[in-house]
């Protein structure tokens, strides 16, 4: 079963968590390699069962390799639009008083005599 885990990073940390969660498909890929070039000797043998096999585990490794892909990009796609979030904001931030400036009138609604 597959679950989420989330967990809090700094904003300026994203990249290189996004990079190590990467080395897990890095792995993977080097792994996926090994695997067909096994099956390749195993069907030049004509050895079917155990191609078969390996083929099952190749169809699991590249199914877990494809959900990792989709966190990356999710968070990749978060940080970007965060990333230029920011740059709008320092570019277009308008002036505006600060909350203390203001003041607020708490006596409660005001009666209009009717």
């Amino acid at each position: 079963m597959r679950v989420k885990i989330s967990y809090g990073a700094e904003m300026n940390e994203v990249p290189e968590e996004v990079d190590q969660l990467y080395t897990y498909v890095s792995g993977k890929v080097r792994y996926i390699l090994r695997q067909s070039e096994q099956i390749e000797d195993l069907l030049a043998e004509e050895d079917m069962e155990t191609a078969l096999t390996l083929i099952d585990r190749m169809r699991l490794t590249l199914s877990a390799m494809d959900s990792r892909l989709s966190d990356i990009q999710a968070i990749t796609e978060g940080y970007l639009i965060h990333q230029q979030g920011e740059e709008n904001v320092h570019q277009r931030r308008p002036d505006l008083d600060s909350p203390g400036d203001r003041s607020i009138d708490k006596s409660g609604p005001k009666s209009t005599g009717d």
